[in-house]
């Protein structure tokens, strides 16, 4: 048996909820004490479900500290109307207040996009937060110069637009690549990382709800992302880690506007099996 886990017997009720909750099977409960086979550190994805699912809190891994384990509000999922209004009323923001928005407010929304689940619990999302506005605008330009190119060149963006009117937008004073917001959110991770991807965009979809609550807004920043999929030059000025590329951005800010509606949707596509 490895000491992978250790159990405060005064506590344990054998209930066998840990060994439930283990995704990889790595804890078997058979009349007695949670126990891991031999090899367990080595197969173990360090999800903490074991530790999350003990309803008496008698267990302990060896690998994540006991400390940071916080328990949970019993009221913690909320009610399906609060959670549909959260949801439901999320807008895509492109117009913001001036106002800069505290750095410890945004590292509180990055807390929570955090704990978004990741492929194996990989937890390789990484973050570049361009703070500065104006680097900001930089970063904009960039974009629209990649743009100029391919107006120069008749070629689509994306396989779809045509840039120009949105060069002559910006030549004109409008900013419709980050929409003149003050901060911007990237998430990024290893090139070669198969799961990297996918936890990058579950980590920014997270990120944008939970900016909600502090009275922020967010909007993808979609033009940056394909102009730094397609252009080096773009890509180089994300200053990014030598290996990372960028998954997906979110501009970040206070809206300008408040919105009082739900609009419709199209109707559900579903199909059941």
């Amino acid at each position: 048996m490895s000491n992978l886990l250790s159990i405060d017997e005064s506590l344990c009720t054998y209930c066998g909820q840990c060994a439930a909750a283990c995704p990889m099977g790595l804890v078997s409960v058979e009349g007695g004490l949670p126990q891991t086979p031999d090899d367990a550190p080595k197969r173990c994805i360090l999800c903490g479900h074991c530790i999350a699912a003990c309803p008496e809190r008698s267990l302990a891994h060896a690998a994540l500290e006991a400390e940071g384990c916080r328990s949970l509000d019993p009221d913690w999922r909320g009610t399906p109307r609060a959670v549909a209004q959260l949801i439901e009323g999320r807008r895509s923001i492109r117009r913001y207040q001036p106002q800069a928005v505290e750095k410890s407010v945004l590292a509180a929304v990055l807390d929570i996009a955090h704990y978004a689940p990741t492929g194996m619990n990989s937890q390789t999302v990484e973050w570049r937060v361009v703070y500065d506005s104006l680097e900001v605008k930089k970063l904009a330009a960039a974009v629209i110069e990649w743009m100029r190119e391919m107006t120069a060149k008749n070629q689509l963006i994306g396989g779809r637009y045509h840039a120009g009117p949105l060069v002559a937008a910006w030549d004109a004073g409008y900013d419709p690549i980050l929409r003149g917001c003050p901060h911007l959110l990237i998430a990024h991770g290893k090139e070669k990382d198969h799961f990297a991807q996918s936890s990058c965009t579950i980590a920014l979809a997270t990120a944008e709800l939970a900016a909600l609550p502090y009275g922020l807004g967010a909007c993808w920043a979609g033009f940056l992302h394909l102009a730094a999929k397609c252009s080096p030059q773009v890509e180089e000025s994300l200053s990014l880690p030598k290996g990372n590329v960028m998954y997906g951005g979110l501009m970040i800010g206070y809206p300008l506007e408040s919105y009082h509606s739900i609009p419709p949707r199209k109707p559900l596509q579903i199909t059941w099996r």
